[in-house]
């Protein structure tokens, strides 16, 4: 096992993502992002607990006695003491890690912590800017970044990927009622998600009396440019997404842009420029036109969620 030498002049701090797949902690460093070479990830079939995985990691990186600053970005709804990880069987108990580290611990969401680190890559705003950061992954996470020459960063953590999705054309309508049948109301993530395209595909393998030949996102994504039942269903999924996307726009008056971050999002991406998608995009309010010229970016983090825990823990 190796050692690691802590300056007792150095801020003491670690950072965590806790997510479906296991918890990821690094220590930050004296310039306040991560340390290079203290990042350790956990898998979720190794971890008894969360404060014991966080004690032992302590014990590794050889943390000297004190109160340690933490942040940790979650997988999850961030309210109240006890903080559940989605689809796990985990919390995060404000109560229970400050005590623990000696020191409040900031929490946040995950997608929430992909945009403060997509803000540390930005140069500094010379006006005001709003922009939707909005990723498919296991669910679909959203998060509202305004940037400002005065006040600086702000993040807004949403749970708008739980809201009702509405198809933006009738094949689509069609496909939902299929996919989700009796239901007047679908969440946009039940669809709109690294499941979803798997479960859109087989459904249009099925419709074309085919069996499917690819059982994950990566493979039909993969396929699309060679596989007509794989393109269908990465353009399916698009124009879901972009049609969530738009009313995101809408809703958060996000002018400025939309970032769509994560891999499942920029393998997609090409589906974008196709029309069928971009008038999903765009909708059918009287600002249809304005929501058209919102740019879409694509963007991709490794340990976007550390990172992003390290600036909100800066900014805090």
């Amino acid at each position: 096992m190796r050692m690691f030498e802590t300056d007792r002049a150095r801020p003491r701090a670690i950072v965590g993502h806790v997510g479906r797949k296991g918890m990821r902690l690094a220590l930050v460093g004296p310039a306040g992002g991560i340390d290079p070479g203290t990042t350790r990830f956990h898998d979720a079939a190794a971890i008894t607990s969360l404060s014991g995985t966080i004690s032992a990691f302590q014990r590794e990186m050889a943390l000297p006695p004190g109160p340690v600053r933490s942040a940790f970005a979650v997988a999850g709804l961030v309210r109240g003491d006890a903080i559940a990880v989605t689809r796990t069987r985990w919390f995060l108990s404000r109560s229970g890690l400050a005590g623990m580290l000696g020191h409040a611990p900031v929490i946040l969401n995950d997608f929430e912590a992909e945009a403060w680190a997509l803000a540390a890559r930005e140069r500094p705003a010379s006006q005001p800017t709003t922009h939707v950061v909005a990723g498919a992954t296991s669910g679909l996470g959203v998060a509202v970044l305004r940037r400002d020459p005065v006040r600086g960063v702000s993040v807004l953590a949403t749970e708008a990927g739980h809201a009702a999705f509405v198809a933006p054309d009738a094949p689509l309508a069609a496909l939902v009622a299929e996919l989700f049948p009796g239901r007047l109301i679908v969440g946009a993530e039940e669809l709109i998600c690294a499941s979803g395209l798997v479960t859109v595909y087989q459904a249009m393998a099925r419709a074309k009396g085919a069996a499917p030949r690819f059982a994950s996102p990566e493979a039909i994504t993969a396929a699309a440019a060679r596989d007509p039942i794989a393109e269908a269903a990465c353009e399916t999924l698009a124009t879901a997404f972009a049609a969530h996307l738009g009313h995101l726009v809408l809703c958060y008056g996000a002018w400025d842009g939309v970032i769509v971050a994560g891999g499942l999002g920029t393998a997609l991406s090409p589906m974008f420029h196709r029309p069928r998608v971009a008038a999903a995009f765009a909708g059918i309010s009287r600002h249809a036109r304005q929501v058209a010229q919102v740019p879409i970016r694509f963007e991709t983090m490794a340990e976007g969620e550390l990172h992003g825990a390290a600036e909100a823990l800066r900014a805090a």
